[in-house]
């Protein structure tokens, strides 16, 4: 359904407050770590959550709309092996170059101690996963394409966003871009192709690539040295 120009006005005030706000919360935890350095995963977990919540909170109170307008449509069984297998597959393209580059794996070795192995992948999943996705694929991109109903520019404005938000050393890093890139064009993709336009497939494998990368990976290089 086309929006008419104040809708469209409006889904694009949406973006750059919650946009600024997000800028805002990183550079307040980022600050905050400098001088908590013992809070642990509780700094992560409240600057996944808390947005999640400001999001969930307008969606159904402000805006009075089903939370099915942000994605989250019933979770079902088959959702839990799609996820999976995307997230595999975007594990499998952000090590191709890698490989192709001969890089040492040695220095991402992990001692494999159950209690981080368990805590880390669980926040993979429950924080970053969850919402990221809500975040990103589910209340920016929707109104992107309210916007602007070109799929690739939409993907576009995403992955800058995304990397945005990521961009913690001040600086272009082309692997950093890479992965990210290609992360939210698969994510997306997917989206786009799906029937039910669900984001617990995407939340998934998001939570599941991270814990690949940062879990899995770190501990298999360390098994096999």
């Amino acid at each position: 359904m086309n929006k008419t120009p104040s809708q469209k006005k409006k889904a694009f005030l949406e973006i750059i407050l919650f946009f600024l706000f997000m800028m805002i919360l990183t550079a307040v935890i980022t600050f905050a770590e400098k001088f908590l350095p013992s809070t642990g995963p509780l700094i992560g977990v409240l600057f996944y959550l808390f947005p999640c919540a400001i999001i969930l909170f307008y969606v159904s109170k402000v805006e009075k709309a089903p939370y099915s307008s942000i994605g989250l449509i019933r979770l079902r069984f088959q959702d839990i092996p799609a996820g999976l297998l995307l997230g595999f597959c975007m594990f499998v393209v952000q090590q191709i170059p890698l490989l192709i580059m001969k890089m040492d794996y040695s220095a991402y070795a992990m001692t494999p101690e159950p209690g981080y192995i368990i805590a880390t992948s669980l926040y993979c999943f429950l924080c970053v996963g969850f919402a990221e996705e809500l975040i990103f694929r589910g209340f920016i991109l929707h109104r992107t394409l309210s916007i602007c109903p070109s799929k690739i520019l939409s993907v576009v404005v995403n992955i800058l966003l995304f990397y945005a938000i990521h961009w913690s050393s001040m600086q272009f890093v082309f692997g950093e871009f890479y992965n990210l890139s290609t992360n939210v064009i698969l994510l997306c993709f997917y989206l786009f192709r799906s029937k039910r336009k669900s984001l617990f497939p995407l939340m998934i494998a998001h939570g599941f690539y991270d814990t690949l990368t940062s879990v899995i990976l770190p501990v298999f290089v360390y098994l096999i040295q």
